[in-house]
């Protein structure tokens, strides 16, 4: 009888293991998440006005009516930033801990503690260098200028697109794949350092360009890729990053709605 073993020799016909993303192609997922927001922002924009201008009466005011916008355009950046990186970098480099992945994996306790002591620290230590840089001048972000007009109910519907959906996708963007890119080339430490001062710099337009403003951010930056590299899991950025942002919040809750 004739003995047909297959399983002894491995088929020719697999595919090759997925080449992992560059330079290029990591910094246009980032260049992409920044473009989908200004152009769902004039997208949503632009209807939210056309309603106002044909429903006046049932349309709320302007900074309410914007508060919807930027939840709109950051629920639907961030999903197709989402589908975009996971489906780019493959389910196995989601979870891979190392340098190369995403790091999706679950943290240790003690780490997710670390995170948030973190996250509380860095609002106080970045806005204390703020305040040293900026010689007294103000310093705000565009949305924070919105929600301290807005109504009160607003403010909260506004607050877990800012302290959850922000923070995920900037973490898997800047911790995710940047960080990973940047080890697997640069090691630990030069990679902590630049995906850092990248994080920072590419806020500078919602800063309304203020120099001053952005070491804070670098410093945030450094605390969350500290602990991707450390910890071997995304998730205790991702709660530095949702701290810092919470604690960041709480102005819009003292302000007076004009």
């Amino acid at each position: 009888m004739a003995y047909d073993d297959t399983s002894a020799f491995p088929p020719t016909n697999l595919a090759p293991p997925r080449r992992a993303p560059g330079v290029i192609e990591t910094l246009l997922c980032i260049a992409a998440y920044f473009a989908m927001q200004f152009g769902f922002g004039g997208l949503f924009g632009g209807l939210s006005m056309q309603l106002a201008r044909l429903f006046p009466a049932s349309v709320p005011d302007a900074p309410d009516r914007l508060i919807v916008v930027v939840i709109l355009t950051l629920a639907c950046s961030a999903s197709l930033t989402y589908w975009l990186v996971l489906r780019r970098w493959g389910r196995a480099r989601a979870h891979e801990a190392g340098p190369g992945g995403l790091g999706f994996n679950a943290p240790s306790g003690t780490y997710i503690a670390i995170g948030t002591a973190m996250g509380i620290a860095a609002p106080i230590l970045g806005g204390l260098l703020t305040q040293l840089l900026a010689g007294g001048h103000e310093v705000s972000q565009a949305v924070s200028d919105i929600a301290d007009k807005a109504h009160i109910v607003m403010r909260v519907a506004l607050l877990p697109v800012v302290v959850l959906v922000g923070p995920a996708v900037e973490e898997l963007l800047f911790r995710g794949a940047l960080l990973s890119l940047l080890r697997t080339r640069l090691g630990d430490g030069w990679a902590i350092a630049i995906s850092a001062i990248v994080f920072g710099t590419v806020h500078l337009p919602d800063l309304g360009w203020l120099w001053y403003a952005v070491p804070n951010l670098i410093l945030v930056g450094v605390f969350c890729a500290w602990l991707r590299v450390r910890s071997g899991s995304i998730w205790p950025a991702f709660v530095t990053h949702a701290a810092n942002n919470a604690l960041a919040t709480i102005a819009w809750f003292t302000a007076t709605t004009s």
